[in-house]
């Protein structure tokens, strides 16, 4: 009996190290892929960039973006979109949450039909499509989240 709370206490002691250390690995890495904080302002310029054209339904988007925010791992990444008047689809590869700071746009997504404006926000789910009607002009911020492709898939499944 005391060989077997002895070994079980070795394994336990042995299973919190690989814990810790898998923790501290974890952590140096974070530390050493992140970029240093700000001691100044960064310019941000938007870019065009496209979309696969059968996205867009109506107008011209002349889609505008850039990224100023990417986490050590990879898996967020936060930015600027601005697009000019149209009606296009947007297909969902990873969550995104989104903040409007200028414009307005009507949305039709999973059911549900709405309209944001300046200061109102929103969540879209991976592997989801949503229809966007932009009337002018639009410009958001935005971050997106790479759950990962089973959360991907279960998330689709879900929506069923």
């Amino acid at each position: 009996m005391k060989n077997k709370i002895l070994a079980l206490a070795c394994g336990v002691a042995l299973s919190l190290a690989g814990v810790t250390a898998l923790i501290a690995y974890q952590a140096g890495r974070h530390v050493a892929a992140t970029p240093a904080a700000s001691q100044a302002a960064a310019p941000l310029s938007l870019l065009p960039f496209a979309v696969n054209p059968n996205w867009v339904l109506a107008g011209t988007p002349n889609f505008r973006a850039a990224e100023f925010f990417q986490s050590s791992d990879g898996k967020t990444r936060s930015g600027i979109f601005e697009c000019d008047a149209a009606k296009f689809e947007w297909h969902y590869q990873f969550d995104e949450a989104i903040y409007i700071l200028d414009g307005s746009v009507e949305i039709d997504y999973l059911g549900h039909h709405f309209h944001l404006k300046a200061g109102d926000s929103a969540l879209f789910r991976a592997g989801t499509t949503a229809i966007w009607e932009v009337p002018t002009h639009l410009k958001k911020s935005w971050t997106i989240h790479d759950a990962g492709a089973p959360a991907r898939s279960l998330a689709r499944l879900m929506q069923r």
